[in-house]
């Protein structure tokens, strides 16, 4: 008979083992990690609900590939994403990450990434390889949040450094290592390294000659928490645990109906099985940088740029109050979308009337506008907006001079027989034709070098500038044309110019410009001195009214429209077939640019804007002496009516010199519209302009949001 002492002592020693591994595995679970705890349902219930900004990207891991190369982030490393080579040899590239936004950008959140990724770092290199950053932290789900101002001022205060903390959802091993971290002993072997660690109000600080300032490090579940603000990370801590005091911000409605709710509509349309996005949310009016920026741009007073006075008319950024977005990236583009909080208390009236403009059917006015558009434009948009409010606009974006010059000369018109008082009379009697909505069509210019039976240009330039043909289209009613004879005060202003083009508005010529088909002539202005193409052009046709600063463009629009020749229009392009499916029903405004038409306008203003020192140009100074006299008498030397009343010596001193440095800004002006200084910002959009193929953006406009949607379809 066989001994069964072989097996009592296995089996005995399988006890024993078994029951040394389980008294480990309780401590473990006790005094470490347990590894039965269980994962946080959302990361974004334990945001705070007041914090000023919030990022959030998910599946991380998956945007890696494990044959790319790493980038290299303050000391630590990062793998490389999938699209980045790709990305950093498109050309343009460069232009865009040296320019001043990106430089401002990078300028503005270095420190606080620094920071984070300088801790990761060295906790990576004290695991001697048992932690891996991309697989153990930021593989599945990243929110980096905080404030960037002190509420516990009143009032608040701006920090110099904004308080943040990084929320991960982390793997098994830096639960475990967390574990550890609190233990003396473990405490004791990273002081050896350089690092303090030590316990305060439940949470880690960490401390290193390497760190600026201290660091805190807490975990609720698979969810590890780091930040520089102790008080941040407990109030993240009180939310984990039901606080009925504390909100999450996932609750937000700035983000769920900036963020949640959009992107849930986009998934349904796009019929998308998952998205792969970058969710961001800011209160914009905390960040003291964004405040000193909105206070001052866009200035409606700046007598230097009249893009800057018009964009003033729309854009108030004072009077934002939030932006919550998202970028979903897709194997063909980048969609994104989101919403911007206003506050409507700030708003011009203007800005009142143009944001509560209601939405209408995107077939009955945004594509008969578009099917319009020559493939052959860089851009197109088409807005809801009261028309006769958009003049009054753009009317009090000209300079004081511009204006009374523009006063005066229609006092000396008339309008269906009566005198006009004013630009504002005018507006006021032609509004009442118009509807509520405007298209803009921009496009390379190409100067017209068409010759006379002299040999002489139609349409010779003076003012020599890189400005785009531009068209503005506008939507007529039908209920206020003359039962009569069918005109509308739309023939009335065409009537006016034709009128009074010579003897009033001092144009050299008036042409007509056949169009293909059409009764209508496109009736063209000459004068020499209009930046660009030396015209102003204009049409009635049907429903629209077109005015411009091209004859050849309203010519190409009307043939566009109607189909004459070769022309295509851009909803036969097919980037927009792609995206036409994503525009809802009914909205405000549509935004459509092609990259590379639009580089070609860039690389104008480009050229010109280094040739701003080249002395102006003899006959130039010639035609505009008279009107810069004139206009710089009445800025500086208002108590003088008249150039004969001016004493001798002030004549031939101080004020020849005002007016030859008068002369020399407006040829700056005239030459390019931009300045040697603005070179970087200029290369920084061709760079982006090389980068996109196409883009567009929609809008639904309410009183007190903007929201949006877009796409951009890479060129590369």
């Amino acid at each position: 008979m066989k001994s069964k002492r072989p097996f009592r002592f296995l089996k005995w020693l399988g006890i024993s083992v078994l029951t040394v591994v389980t008294l480990v595995a309780l401590f473990l679970a006790a005094f470490v990690y347990n590894p039965f705890e269980g994962d946080l349902r959302d990361v974004r219930d334990i945001v705070p609900r007041e914090v000023d900004f919030f990022v959030r990207k998910t599946g991380l891991i998956d945007d890696f590939g494990p044959e790319n190369g790493r980038l290299e982030i303050a000391r630590g490393v990062l793998p490389e994403p999938k699209f980045w080579p790709q990305l950093t040899d498109a050309p343009g590239w460069r232009d865009v990450l040296t320019g001043p936004a990106a430089t401002s950008f990078r300028t503005g959140s270095q420190r606080s990434l620094q920071q984070a990724m300088d801790a990761l770092a060295q906790l990576q290199e004290s695991s001697n390889g048992f932690l891996d950053l991309a697989r153990d932290a930021i593989g599945r789900e990243l929110v980096v949040a905080g404030y960037s101002e002190d509420r516990s001022k009143n009032p608040p205060q701006p920090l110099q450094q904004p308080w943040w903390c990084v929320y991960a959802r982390v793997s098994w091993r830096l639960r475990f290592v967390h574990g550890l971290l609190g233990w003396s002993m473990v405490q004791d072997q990273a002081r050896a390294q350089g690092l303090e660690i030590a316990v305060e109000d439940g949470l880690l600080s960490l401390r290193s000659p390497q760190l600026t300032e201290a660091l805190f490090l807490g975990r609720h579940l698979d969810v590890v928490l780091l930040g520089n603000n102790k008080d941040l990370l407990l109030q993240s801590l009180r939310l984990a645990a039901d606080d009925d005091e504390e909100q999450p911000f996932g609750l937000a409605s700035q983000y769920t109906e900036g963020v949640v709710d959009p992107m849930a509509k986009w998934v349904e349309v796009n019929q998308a099985e998952s998205v792969n996005s970058v969710e961001f949310s800011a209160a914009t009016a905390s960040f003291d940088a964004f405040r000193r920026f909105a206070a001052t741009f866009p200035d409606a007073k700046n007598i230097d740029s009249m893009n800057e006075r018009v964009m003033a008319s729309f854009l108030n950024l004072k009077g934002w109050n939030s932006v919550s977005s998202a970028l979903m990236f897709e194997r063909t583009g980048l969609s994104v979308l989101g919403r911007i909080v206003l506050n409507s208390n700030l708003h011009t009236p203007f800005q009142s009337s143009f944001y509560r403009a209601e939405k209408q059917d995107k077939k009955d006015w945004l594509m008969p506008f578009l099917r319009m558009v020559p493939d052959s434009a860089c851009a197109a948009a088409a807005l809801r907006m009261p028309a006769g409010e958009f003049l009054h606009a753009m009317y009090d974006s000209l300079i004081q001079s511009e204006r009374e010059g523009l006063d005066d000369a229609l006092r000396r018109c008339t309008f269906k027989s009566q005198q006009l008082a004013d630009t504002r009379d005018l507006i006021d009697r032609l509004k009442i034709a118009l509807l509520p909505r405007m298209g803009f069509v921009f496009r390379k210019n190409v100067p017209d070098l068409s010759k006379n039976e002299q040999g002489q240009l139609y349409f010779p330039v003076t003012a020599r500038s890189p400005v785009p043909q531009f068209a503005w289209v506008f939507w007529l009613r039908e209920d206020v044309r003359d039962p009569r004879d069918g005109r509308s005060p739309a023939d009335e202003l065409v009537d006016t110019l034709r009128k009074y083009a010579v003897p009033v508005f001092r144009f050299s010529n008036v042409y007509n410009l056949p169009v293909d088909g059409l009764p209508e002539p496109v009736w063209e202005f000459a004068n020499a001195q209009i930046p660009g193409t030396g015209e102003i052009a204009a049409i009635v046709f049907r429903d629209f009214l077109v005015l411009s600063n091209s004859g050849p463009l309203i010519r190409d629009i009307l043939r566009t429209r109607y189909n004459f020749g070769s022309l295509k229009s851009i909803v036969e392009d097919p980037q927009f077939r792609r995206i036409e499916d994503e525009l809802p029903n009914a909205l405000n405004g549509f935004v459509w640019l092609r990259g590379q038409r639009l580089l070609s306008v860039l690389d104008d203003y480009r050229g010109a804007s280094e040739q701003q020192n080249v002395e102006p140009d003899p006959a130039w100074i010639m035609e505009q002496r008279s009107a810069a006299e004139d206009a710089v008498r009445r800025a500086k030397y208002p108590q003088y009516p008249s150039l004969a009343s001016m004493p001798k010596s002030v004549l031939d001193g101080e004020f020849q010199d005002a007016v030859r440095a008068y002369l020399r800004e407006q040829w700056s002006k005239a030459s390019a519209g931009f300045s040697a200084q603005d070179l970087p910002a200029i290369d920084q959009l061709r760079g982006f302009s090389k980068l996109v193929d196409a883009a567009y953006l929609q809008l639904e406009l309410e009183n007190n949001y903007i929201r949006f949607q877009g796409k951009l379809v890479p060129g590369f």
